[in-house]
Order: structure tokens, then C-alpha cells, then sequence
């Protein structure tokens, strides 16, 4: 009896597995076909110029510009559009990562070339962005060796919540002014999208540590103490980063690896005034744009293909049929072992 139960078990142990390889085969076959179709979409439309692109689905090649930016938050570079990943290596014995933080954050922009601009909605969009940060810290080098991880990435984690007891892997991709990109999607009219500067109040968590005072920046302590930015130590940065933030939780000071006490951001400071040339470049950099116009290059209705990338339309062709071929090959394969398995 003991031996039938076993063998029973044993074969249910099988079946499970072996529908879950197949479910898992008939998964990776949905996603190759799907980028297959997304393949045949992006030959199927040819590649307008901009200024006689057409309502509807659309492929234009241009550069990125705008009149506004963000900083990202690890590089500190202006852009149109960061997005931020951290992957912490799990315990075990192969080396496995698992994605623990991840941020996008954008303002519209426009696409343009030599016969004109268009307003670029990148919500929804898939991204194929070059990247333009990626580094791994051992778990020591956030405690006895602070010096060698930036600030940026120490706020980053905090942000998130996140104590590096494991080695992390920090990424960052960005559309920068200038850069060369891909656009496939839905030329429609424009629904409301306006071109604006990001809101400083939620954009004071992506300037943290590189906010651009034309004063010193000062930061009194309780004692009494103002040291300015050049005179704190890296400890005495990331505070002044999280105070900026308005990080005020202790189990996020801890995940930064500094002592949490109750400090206040002197605001009497005033910055010096900005320059009449200065602010009339502005104006003049932001007349060069219509900041409502009525079209816009966003994602269209019922989930239609947009993409932003640095490839070109060819490059993007070639990516995609690569990454189709490799799933849906794989997935039979997947299929197949799984209904072997069932069998026998």
C-alpha cells in the first residue's frame, strides 16, 4: 500500500510539473508572437518625416529636444526621461538578482528634424534606451568603505526603503536633449497633453544632492552649526539630501546608513537673483516651441505598438525578430518537454 501511495504522489508531483512547464511554454509563445506582430507592424509602416507625418500610426526618426528637464537621480544629468532600477543579488548559491526599485519619471518632448517638431507623450510607451549607468556595490562598501557609493545612490535607496545587506546593482537609462531616437505610435489629436516644467515640489525628490543653489546651501544643526555643502562630509551630504526630500521615517535614515536626528533646513537663505540674460534665454528657448500643440505622438487605442528607441527602424526590426525567434523556439521546446514529461 505504502509503495502505491508513493508511486501516486509521485505522479502528481510529475503532472504538476509538467503542466506548469506547459503553461509556461504556451507563455513564452504568446510573447513571441506578440513581438512578431510588432515586427510585421514596424515594416508594414513606413518611416515618415516629420513634418509630413500623417494622422494615425506613424514611424519618424529626429532628435530629442524641449524646453524643460529633469535631473536623474543617479547620474544627475538633465533629461526628458530617466528610468531608475536596483537589482540586490539573492542568497544562494547562483548568482540571481532580483529587481528591488524601480522609477520612471518624464516631462513631454519633442522629436524633430530638418522639416519640423512633434509633441512626444511618452506614457505607455515600451523603451530601447541606451544606458547610461550601471554599477554594482558590495554590501561593505555601504558600511566600512561609505566614500566609494555616491550619495545619489544612497538617497535612492532610502527613498525606496531599501537596507543594502546584499550586493546591489544600480541602472539608469535616459532620453537626453540631442539624442537620436526611434518613434513608432499613434499620431492623434492632442487631448490636453501641455508642455511644462515639472512640479519643483514633487521634482525635489530627483534634485536631491545636485540642487542648483547659486548661495551656499545651508544646513543648521541643532548645536547650532551651519557648515556649507563644500565643508559637510559624505554622511553630512545624504542627511542634507533626505532632509531635502522630506524623508523623515528613521528606518529610512537607517537604510542610508545614517544616525537619524530631527534637523531643519534654514530657509532665510536667499539665492541671488537670476540675471536679466539668463532669464530672457529662457523665454527665448521656451518661444521656440508651441507648448500646446494639436497633435501629439503617444500610445494609441486598443494597446497599439509604441516604442521609443535608439535603434533605428532596421536595428529595431532585427532586435525584435532575434527576441520573437528566441521565445517562441524556446517555448516549443518548453511545450514539447512538458507533454513528454505528461506522457511519461
Amino acid at each position: 500500500m505504502l509503495v502505491c501511495i508513493s508511486v501516486f504522489i509521485a505522479i502528481n508531483q510529475l503532472a504538476i510539473l509538467s503542466l506548469i512547464a506547459i503553461a509556461g511554454g504556451l507563455y513564452f509563445l504568446f510573447l513571441g508572437f506578440q513581438l512578431l506582430a510588432r515586427k510585421r507592424l514596424l515594416l508594414a509602416v513606413p518611416t515618415s518625416r516629420i513634418g509630413s507625418a500623417a494622422i494615425g500610426v506613424v514611424e519618424v526618426t529626429g532628435l530629442a529636444t524641449g524646453p524643460h528637464t529633469i535631473t536623474a537621480p543617479i547620474t544627475g544629468k538633465p533629461c526628458f526621461l530617466y528610468h531608475t532600477t536596483a537589482w540586490q543579488e539573492r542568497k544562494g548559491k547562483k548568482q540571481e538578482w532580483e529587481k528591488i526599485a524601480d522609477q520612471t519619471l518624464h516631462v513631454p518632448f519633442f522629436i524633430a528634424d530638418s522639416t519640423g517638431q512633434l509633441l512626444i507623450e511618452p506614457i505607455g510607451a515600451e523603451l530601447d534606451l541606451l544606458r547610461e549607468y550601471c554599477e554594482e556595490y558590495a554590501a561593505s562598501s555601504f558600511s566600512s568603505n561609505r566614500d566609494e557609493v555616491p550619495p545619489r545612490i544612497s538617497v535612492f535607496l532610502a527613498r525606496h526603503g531599501i537596507a543594502p545587506g546584499l550586493r546591489v546593482r544600480i541602472e539608469e537609462n535616459l532620453i537626453r536633449p540631442e539624442d537620436t531616437l526611434f518613434v513608432a505610435g499613434t499620431l492623434t489629436e492632442n487631448p490636453g497633453v501641455e508642455v511644462r516644467p515639472f512640479s519643483s515640489r514633487s521634482d525635489g525628490l530627483t534634485n536631491l544632492v545636485e540642487a542648483k543653489f547659486v548661495g551656499p546651501e545651508i544646513i543648521r544643526l541643532q548645536s547650532g552649526a551651519a557648515p556649507t555643502t563644500q565643508e559637510m562630509g559624505q554622511q553630512a551630504k545624504i542627511t542634507a539630501a533626505l532632509i531635502r526630500a522630506g524623508i523623515s521615517k528613521p528606518e529610512a535614515w537607517s537604510a542610508a546608513g545614517v544616525p537619524y536626528e530631527a534637523l531643519a533646513v534654514d530657509e532665510n537663505a536667499t539665492p541671488a537673483a537670476v540675471s536679466p540674460g539668463e532669464e530672457s534665454s529662457h523665454e527665448e528657448k521656451s518661444s521656440d516651441f508651441n507648448l500646446t500643440p494639436p497633435l501629439v505622438l503617444m500610445k494609441g487605442a486598443n494597446d497599439s505598438a509604441f516604442v521609443i528607441s535608439f535603434r533605428s527602424q532596421k536595428e529595431s526590426v532585427i532586435a525584435l525578430t532575434r527576441k520573437s525567434v528566441a521565445l517562441i523556439s524556446g517555448g516549443a521546446a518548453i511545450i514539447l518537454l512538458g507533454f513528454y514529461m505528461l506522457l511519461a
